[in-house]
Order: structure tokens, then sequence, then C-alpha cells
């Protein structure tokens, strides 16, 4: 069954994709976005090119010339959007979903996902099965080839990250692409910061030889090449290259939380702000800055706060940073060079830095809920006494060193519970609270 939701869709290739569909869903994506040329590129997986030609098919056929970046992650797709000439772009990826699985990201003129609003239309066009006449002139299809050059020379520019001074520290790093989208952008990235660069998983065929979410606990071989080659850090990202996770130089996956703690840290060197975030990503944020502003989970939530607020840094607790400088999306090369930079401007190793760090306790639960069984989140209210409630998104119990939030999944029957406190005990006894309530 197609996943819908505000980022796209995805779903299981096999089952749920074939050229007519994707036709209907291009077709509602001209409609309700006006699109008269796109670009488009692909993940990295083994269903992407027979998917990209569907894509390229129906645009074309409908009149809509197409840049087609090929292998390219969702950040670099972003900032193509943003040119003058185009009207939207697609990314073909399923984010971290397991190999089997792809999909369309949808992108408006500004790069940025479509709002819910304008995904509600583009779904509604689908169901309604709106129809295009065949265009009498067919769009043209060419290949864009310096997508990736033009985001690492976007990235190198911002004004937090310093290249000559990266480039003399001449450190020795380790990347794991999950042989994704960012298998050729990230070695180049780091390489032009003058840095040694050792590769795992950068193949870019799509073979997923790891769990493609970065958590901490799939990124095993990563943390034994680091300290194979003596590196001074590794970096591991998503298939689509949105995300990025962090293994210390004693080899030692420190968990996506950090990944936006240490990117605001270099910031903060360069520009005092606040940053946005969500609701969800640890209080780690708000040790090292005063203060943060807290949206809904959701990298558009956190998109449109950030321009509503005209606040410069942003992101999400799973390893994601958005820079406005460099464009309104999460972007693990934005990641990488902001990390990096901080290590040379603290000349610390990165165990060093974050032991420096407030340490919690952060943990991710799941409730599955079956078609009896939902659940009343005002009478929830009640269940803890704490200093603060949040109905932003679901419902969040927060006090001066813990909290736990629960909200209902966008796409599956669950509910998602997210909890952090300073000691492991305390973490478990928020989650066992709240389940033993739903019973």
């Amino acid at each position: 069954m197609l996943i819908r939701s505000a980022s796209g869709l995805r779903g299981v290739v096999e089952d749920d994709f074939n050229s007519g569909i994707i036709d209907q869903y291009i077709t509602s994506f001209i409609l309700t976005q006006k699109i008269t040329y796109c670009v488009l590129g692909r993940d990295g997986r083994q269903s992407g090119k027979e998917m990209s030609q569907w894509v390229v098919d129906s645009l074309t056929k409908y009149g809509v010339n197409v840049d087609n970046c090929d292998l390219a992650t969702t950040p670099t797709m972003q900032l193509m959007t943003e040119k003058e000439q185009y009207n939207g772009g697609i990314v073909i990826t399923a984010s971290h979903n397991p190999t089997e699985y792809n999909g369309l990201k949808f992108l408006q003129k500004d790069g940025t996902f479509l709002s819910p609003d304008q995904c509600d239309k583009l779904f509604a066009s689908v169901d309604n099965e709106d129809v295009l006449d065949k265009a009498e002139v067919a769009g043209k299809a060419s290949y864009y080839n310096s997508a990736d050059e033009e985001h690492i020379n976007k990235v190198l520019s911002a004004s937090c990250i310093e290249p000559d001074k990266i480039h003399s520290k001449k450190m020795k790093v380790v990347i794991d692409a999950v042989n994704g989208a960012g298998s050729t952008i990230l070695p180049q990235l780091c390489r032009e910061l003058g840095c040694d660069v050792e590769t795992i998983n950068c193949n870019g065929d799509g073979n997923f030889t790891r769990i493609p979410e970065p958590l901490a606990h799939n990124l095993k071989d990563l943390e034994n090449k680091v300290l194979e080659v003596g590196a001074d850090i590794g970096f591991a990202t998503d298939p689509d290259g949105d995300r990025l996770s962090i293994v210390s130089n004693k080899g030692k996956a420190i968990g996506e939380e950090y990944t936006l703690v240490l990117a605001f840290k270099n910031f903060i060197n360069h520009q005092k702000s606040m940053i946005v975030t969500n609701l969800s990503t640890s209080k780690m944020i708000d040790d090292i800055s005063s203060g943060s502003i807290r949206t809904k989970i959701g990298e558009a939530h956190v998109v449109q706060k950030m321009k509503e607020l005209n606040i410069s840094i942003g992101g999400e607790g799973n390893g994601g940073v958005i820079l406005e400088e460099v464009h309104l999306g999460r972007d693990s090369l934005v990641a990488v060079a902001m990390v990096l930079n901080l290590l040379d401007l603290t000349n610390q190793s990165i165990n060093e830095i974050i032991a420096e760090i407030p340490e919690y306790v952060f943990l991710k639960d799941k409730i599955t809920l079956n078609d009896s069984k939902d659940v009343d989140f005002d009478n929830l209210a009640t269940l803890f006494d704490c200093d603060e409630i949040n109905r932003d998104d679901g419902i969040k119990f927060s006090w001066s060193k813990k909290w736990i939030h629960i909200r209902k999944s966008n796409t599956e029957p669950i509910i998602r519970i997210f909890a952090e406190a300073k000691t492991e005990s305390e973490v478990n006894s928020l989650i066992q609270t709240l389940k033993d309530y739903l019973k």
C-alpha cells in the first residue's frame, strides 16, 4: 500500500508502482504546481533508474522540459530546484526505508517540500483521476551534470564554514553513504576540504549493506573502520543524504541527536542565534543555546517557522541540519562541513567536544494500535505532574531535566513515544507509566 505524507509518497516498488501510477501522480503534480520545467534526481536504489524513466516519460509527454541530475541527494535537488528556470523538482527516493521501497518527493519552486495544503491538493487530484492532454510538442529531457559541484560550492561559501582553515587541518575521515545518493558527493566535499578520505558503502548502486537508517546501532562497520585507519571522525548518512550521524575518533557511534547540536555549536561561534527544531529533539540543544523554538515533527514545520521568525538555522534531532544560507532543507553536506569546522575551531577531538555537552538518555518507543483501540490525548493530560504541557503535536510533558512526547504516526497505525532524562531508569519510568495507563 502506498504511504502518502507531507514529504510525498513511498511504497514497495513491486507491489505499489508502475508507469500508470507514476503518470497519475506526475499529471497531478503538473496541474497543481503549474509545472513547465522540472528537475529530477534519484537516491541510488536499483529501482530508481526505471522509475526515473517513467517520470521523464510522463513529464515530457505533457510538454514539460526536464533536467535529470541522475544520482543526487535530496538536499542537492532542493538546491537545484531553487534555480530560476524550474517550477518544481522531484526526488525518487524512499528515504531510510529498505531497498525494496521507493517513492517520490515533490519540491515546490523555492526548493522546499510541498506544504500540507499543497500535498492535500496533489493527492485529491490523484484520487479524482484528473487528466492532461498529451502535448502537441513533447518536452525536452536533458542530463544535468554539475549539480554536485554546485552544491559543494554553495556549502563551502557559507559564512560559518572556513574552508582554508579546515584544509590546513588535514583531518582523516571515513564516510559511509550506504551506497546511496551521497556516495560521490560526500567524499568529494571532504577531499575539497583537504581531508584524507576513506570510504565504505559508497558505490552508489543502492545495495544497502547495512540497515539504511543511520542510527548508532546500525553503524558497526563504520565504527570498526574509524578505529582501523585511525580517523578523526566517521560520517554516515541515509540513502537520500539529508540526515547525518557521527562516529567519534574513539570508534563510537554517538547517536544522531548530536549532529544538530555540534552544527549549532559551530554556528553560534560565528553568529549568535536562536534555533528552530521539533518537539522531539534532545534537550542538549537548549543546554548550549539561549533556547530553542519548537515545532511539530517534520522538516516542513521547521522550515515554515524559520521563515516566519527569520531564523537562520534549524533542524531535527534525527541528524538533519538546515542552514538557510545554503538552502531551506536538511542537508548532510552542510552538517559535515559545520562539524569539521567545529573540530578546527576548537582544536579538540570529537570525543573531547561531546564530553563537554550535558548528557541525556534518549529513547524512542511505540505502541501499535488496532481497529478498536485509540488514544484520547485530552485524558492523557492528567497522567504526569509536570512543569509544562505542549499540545502542538500530540502531547508533550516537560520538566527541567526530562520530558516525554507522545504522538500518532502520520504513516502507520502506531503511537510514537520519545523520552529523555538524565538516567536510563528515569526514561524507562516515564515510558512504563504511559504504557501502564494505556493497557
